[in-house]
């Protein structure tokens, strides 16, 4: 089997098992861990292994939150504030992984992130300023010691962002309203592209060892 092949199977692998995740019961094996519910607030919450940190803050309305760790010394993070009702799931299968992620504002924002590996590290801030709109961030990274960090302030933007390798890095900022951004990275030690969308733009990438590749999305 190809280096390509592997890296598609154990992405692959990650998807699916954070969807079997989000259907799944709360396992009994959960540990406690330290959640500041606000009214209305939904929280899941499940930690297998040593030395794991889930802390989630909500203050907006019918907020919803899931988090799963599994290994020792992962740390997540979350924060949902504002008048919508945001949601995230953060999943995390390694040792040493951080996930912070703040969500707020008047329109709803929604985040999926998965890391698999060791001491990877992600931090996303979502402002969704628009009440009638939707902001939407899907984050996956497999390998050790790669990093993404996200912004999105303004209304209306979507970014999927996926990483296989080590050492690689992201940073993404998008402000204004219409934003939509896919961008792969596959490799090691890929350097950051930092990209920002200031309104109404639209933007694929696929950077590997190979170089980089821009283009529009599909159908964009």
């Amino acid at each position: 089997m190809t280096d390509a092949s592997q890296s598609q199977r154990a992405r692959t692998g990650l998807i699916a098992g954070l969807a079997m995740f989000m259907l799944a019961p709360f396992p009994a094996m959960a540990q406690p861990v330290p959640v500041t519910p606000g009214p209305d607030a939904g929280v899941f919450i499940s930690q297998i292994g040593d030395a794991n940190r889930a802390t989630v803050t909500q203050q907006a309305p019918d907020a919803a939150a899931r988090i799963v760790q599994d290994g020792n010394a992962n740390t997540a993070t979350l924060t949902q504030q504002g008048s919508a009702s945001h949601e995230a799931t953060i999943a995390q299968e390694g040792d040493t992984n951080i996930a912070i992620a703040d969500q707020t504002g008047d329109g709803k924002a929604t985040l999926t992130m998965a890391q698999q590996g060791n001491r990877n590290f992600v931090d996303v801030a979502q402002n969704q300023t628009g009440s009638g709109t939707l902001s939407s961030a899907t984050i996956f990274q497999t390998g050790d010691d790669n990093r993404i960090d996200l912004t999105q302030d303004g209304s209306d933007n979507d970014a999927l962002l996926t990483q296989e390798g080590d050492g690689n890095q992201m940073t993404v900022n998008q402000t204004g309203a219409g934003n939509r951004l896919e961008w792969n990275q596959i490799g090691n030690g890929l350097s950051d592209l930092r990209i920002d969308q200031n309104g109404g733009q639209a933007m694929q990438i696929t950077q590997s060892t190979v170089g980089a590749q821009f283009a529009p999305p599909p159908g964009g």
